[in-house]
């Protein structure tokens, strides 16, 4: 009995200690550009993940501050 094959699919792993991330930007505009993934340490991805966040907390901050 034959068994059928799956098509392989290029698949790409980072190295220990570094993780592959895609980026989406969605502008005011609501124009949306897509990054190609990149492979990069935890660290960093970390660090710049909590720079985003700060940025929008202080981005809401300021806006809730304007609008009362």
């Amino acid at each position: 009995m034959k068994t059928k094959r799956l098509a392989r699919t290029p698949s790409r792993l980072p190295r220990r200690g570094h993780v592959l991330v895609t980026v989406s930007v969605v502008d005011e505009n609501g124009f949306t550009s897509q990054y190609e993934t990149v492979e990069v340490p935890v660290g960093a991805l970390r660090d710049g993940v909590a720079a985003i966040h700060l940025a929008a907390v202080d981005a809401a901050a300021e806006a809730d501050s304007r609008s009362a």
